[in-house]
């Protein structure tokens, strides 16, 4: 099924192309409209404009196909291209090449100089790879409303556009001076007060000034910032390795990213993990025959350890007790923090305990803040804790004990 045209693969091949692709795969797509292309036909014919169209073509499949792997470029429109990338691009490098390359682009045909311009939007998933195209669809509207730019559906959630530009342009500095700071928040044995590691925490700073809040780090995650934040993050920790266990949390958005600067990390420096904890989250893209136990393999090639993170707020957690062998069950934070004021919350809690010791795991409540509370999880049997009654996250890691009256 191809464009008569442009020789390109149609609109119903785009999306027969689509809605073939396997759940978990990731998929970035974008979404590419020509500018006023009324007026170029207007002003020119329908002879350049077809002209341009072919030429138009042809310049993006060649560009997007230098700059990312995995490129399939189709007419999805009469002046509209769309584009599926089939890995993790962070829309920091679709921006680049946006405003080098697709910004406004300007075509020799015969005698004729024409400057066209290009609005663009962009969304990417993993599943449901039709609410993914709608997304892109939604976030080209809004380019096309702010005339010749590009726009993410994730930025376009963000309603203060102007802040959201403004902690942008902050994040990617903080990257780039190296202003990703390690911070330690201790986790203690509940049995005996005292320490068993650390969670390593991030905390970002630029110009001296922290960058505060939920809203840098969705920010972050929506520019696909993170993994990049987290690199830092785990070469700064590495002086620690030896001395203390530590746990990271990484992202499911961008899982393999972050496998692969870890052991790239890891092989550089001939790391020795065993200190190390990998927290990872409930994510259908992980737990699939065959892909757990090639990640346990590697976690297991540098004898690091690994921690279900919220274990407990799914359906699957058991799943990964089946496929992906874990050592220790951190208790989804929900349950813990009422669990002194409501018996299901605290009968929740009281059967995960049941199930590490079952399966020989470590069990953690996170988000313990204040005396009762602790007292209660030592009391139903919880192994280590953590929260700001035990300590907050402090830039170096510090020791302590906890003894209770």
């Amino acid at each position: 099924m191809r464009d008569d045209l442009t020789g390109l693969p149609s609109r119903k091949a785009f999306f027969s192309k689509l809605l073939s692709i396997e759940e978990g795969t990731s998929v970035t797509v974008l979404l590419i409209d020509i500018d006023n292309f009324r007026f170029v036909n207007f002003t020119y014919g329908y002879r350049i404009g077809d002209l341009i169209l072919k030429s138009a073509s042809s310049y993006f499949k060649k560009i997007l196909g230098y700059h990312f792997k995995n490129v399939y470029v189709a007419r999805t429109g009469a002046n509209q291209f769309g584009v599926l990338i089939f890995n993790d691009v962070p829309v920091v490098r679709i921006e680049e090449v946006f405003k080098r390359y697709l910004h406004f682009v300007e075509f020799r045909l015969n005698a004729d100089s024409v400057r066209i311009t290009n609005s663009v939007g962009v969304s990417s998933g993993n599943v449901n790879y039709e609410k993914v195209f709608l997304e892109a669809e939604e976030a080209l509207f809004e380019a096309k409303n702010l005339k010749n730019t590009l726009v993410t559906h994730e930025n376009f959630k963000f309603k203060d556009f102007e802040k959201f530009k403004r902690t942008r342009e902050k994040l990617i500095k903080a990257i780039r001076d190296s202003g990703v700071v390690p911070y330690f928040q201790p986790i203690v044995s509940l049995r005996t007060g005292e320490i068993f590691g650390y969670e390593v925490l991030s905390r970002i700073f630029v110009d001296g000034e922290l960058l505060r809040g939920d809203y840098v780090f969705a920010v972050a995650d929506s520019l696909a910032l993170t993994p990049d934040i987290d690199k830092q993050l785990f070469l700064k920790a590495i002086n620690f390795f030896s001395d203390y266990k530590l746990f990271f949390n990484l992202s499911m958005k961008y899982f393999f990213r972050e496998l692969n600067n870890i052991f790239q990390i890891t092989k550089q420096h001939s790391l020795d993990l065993s200190n190390v904890i990998f927290e990872i989250t409930e994510s259908q893209r992980i737990v699939q025959e065959g892909t757990a136990v090639t990640l346990f393999k590697m976690f297991k090639e540098f004898n690091a350890k690994v921690a279900v993170d919220d274990f407990g707020a799914g359906y699957s957690n058991f799943m990964y007790l089946k496929k992906f062998p874990a050592d220790v069950l951190k208790i989804d934070g929900a349950f813990i923090r009422n669990s002194k004021n409501d018996i299901r919350d605290l009968t929740i809690v009281k059967s995960i305990v049941q199930v590490a010791r079952a399966f020989k795991l470590r069990s953690l409540a996170e988000f313990i803040e204040d005396e009762e509370t602790y007292r209660l999880m030592k009391e139903v049997g919880v192994s280590l804790g953590q929260g700001y009654f035990i300590g907050k996250p402090e830039p170096e890691p510090k020791k302590i004990k906890i003894e209770l009256n």
